[in-house]
């Protein structure tokens, strides 16, 4: 996670594993309020990669852009298993399918962590889908889940 500062990163593995902000804050050592908590976790979006960023959905520690100079829509999310993942929409490996890609097991390892981490459930038609056009489904149903971070006390 070599693009975060240490406080980026300990934000962002502690707020991945579910907790808010709030208690983020009040379990650090240094001091740390819930609005400067809160300013990390954007900033290290932000920091991870240049681009307009269209969508951040913070609580889901997923950032939406486009990327100017590679033209192409960019989703970025964090794993613990992989840190950060900077993922271009593409259409093609140099005009070739998946399957002749010298990065596809890479994708499909990638593609699996995102899956596995945030529990996503593709139909069978999507599982079947070349990596491409599955990753658009996985990144489209990250997006779309609810991630509540507020639960009632239940005593």
């Amino acid at each position: 996670m070599g693009l975060l500062s240490a406080h980026e990163a300990k934000v962002w593995l502690e707020f991945h594993r579910g907790k808010p902000t709030s208690v983020i804050a009040d379990e650090s050592d240094e001091g740390w309020t819930p609005a400067y908590v809160s300013r990390v976790l954007n900033r290290a979006h932000a920091v991870s990669h240049r681009l307009d960023i269209e969508s951040l959905l913070d609580y889901k520690g997923l950032l939406i852009g486009f990327d100017y100079q590679a033209n192409a829509q960019v989703y970025i999310v964090y794993t613990e298993g992989m840190g950060i993942i900077v993922w271009y929409k593409h259409e093609s490996y140099d005009g070739e399918p998946c399957p002749r890609c010298p990065k596809e097991a890479e994708c499909q390892e990638t593609l699996d962590v995102i899956i596995d981490e945030y529990a996503i459930e593709l139909r069978p038609d999507e599982q079947g889908l070349p990596m491409t056009e599955k990753s658009i489904a996985i990144f489209n149903k990250l997006a779309a889940k609810e991630s509540p971070r507020y639960q009632r006390n239940r005593e």
